[in-house]
């Protein structure tokens, strides 16, 4: 009896001894699976568009987020006052629809401990001589016109994603058709913009535009509209053209000279009357412009 009870309490020792064991290495592993963040010095970027807006594969995309699969060129360098000798880095970075930025390539803040200075742009390709597409129907081309910068500025060393800060640098056309005066058929109407510079100057530096050429008719995305560049369109110029689908067409001469600056986004309601077309429009962010004018058939 004495030794069946000695190895009763031997056994209760044991497994006393086993849940404390057991207990210890849960609180360890508990530990090791916390989630950790192991950054060791790499910038991380994200990104917005404003107007002045940020873009998602939904109604902000191309407003005010860079659509999916579009390319930015980043450029980054190290700050004023760092002595480091810093490479620096130029790179593609290819923007997934929500805000994120991604590279094949990693970079890294200098090793003087210091932040670094980055400036981008849309689209990677873009240089000294911008031009929009002249036909912007399908998404790629309008993508494509869609100049945005991010000014050149500092970033404190983080591990946190930097967001890069996008302006829209031209302008963004839209219009409206309304039936007029006649009643006439609008389904299968279609509008273009004419004698619309189509080219600017462009510092990848600095973001400035300058000096629009090339004056060309731009077809307009079915659901965003045309971008044009910055300029001013004299008065007297055939502006718009309304096709109608049983061939008839209009135009909208401008009576006053037309200025279109860039960030600003140019909404036109065009009323086609059978005698011609009276449009009306308005400015909004993209900063809001009004204008009228009438328009006649030819």
């Amino acid at each position: 009896g004495l030794y069946y009870k000695q190895a009763i309490r031997m056994k209760a020792k044991l497994f006393m001894t086993m849940v404390a064991a057991t207990m210890i290495l849960a609180g360890c592993s508990n530990d090791e699976n916390e989630i950790t963040d192991n950054w060791n010095g790499e910038i991380r970027l994200s990104s917005g568009v404003t107007v002045q807006q940020t873009r998602a594969n939904n109604a902000g995309v191309p407003d005010t987020q860079i659509a999916a699969d579009e390319f930015v060129k980043v450029v980054v360098t190290q700050q004023s006052g760092d002595s480091h000798n810093y490479a620096g880095y130029t790179l593609d970075f290819k923007a997934d629809g929500n805000g994120g930025l991604s590279s094949s390539t990693l970079m890294y803040y200098p090793a003087s401990g210091m932040g670094v200075n980055i400036y981008a742009y849309h689209p990677n390709d873009a240089a000294a001589s911008f031009s929009v597409q002249e036909s912007q129907s399908a998404d790629a081309d309008y993508y494509k016109s869609d100049l945005l910068y991010s000014k050149a500025k500092d970033y404190a060393r983080q591990k946190e994603a930097h967001s890069l800060t996008f302006v829209h640098k031209l302008c963004k056309m839209t219009y409206r058709l309304v039936q007029g005066a006649g009643t006439p058929d609008l389904t299968g109407a279609t509008v273009k913009w004419l004698n619309v510079a189509k080219t600017i100057g462009f510092d990848t530096a600095t973001g400035e535009v300058t000096t629009p050429t090339d004056a060309v008719t731009i077809t307009p995305h079915a659901t965003h509209g045309a971008i044009i560049v910055p300029q001013t369109v004299s008065s007297g110029t055939k502006l718009l053209q309304v096709t109608l689908a049983n061939g008839g067409v209009l135009y909208y001469t401008t009576n006053v000279d037309q200025g279109f600056e860039g960030g600003k986004k140019y909404n036109y309601d065009i009323t086609v009357n059978l005698s011609g077309l009276t449009v009306k429009s308005t400015i909004d962010e993209w900063d809001p412009v009004g204008k009228t004018g009438d328009a006649e058939m030819e």
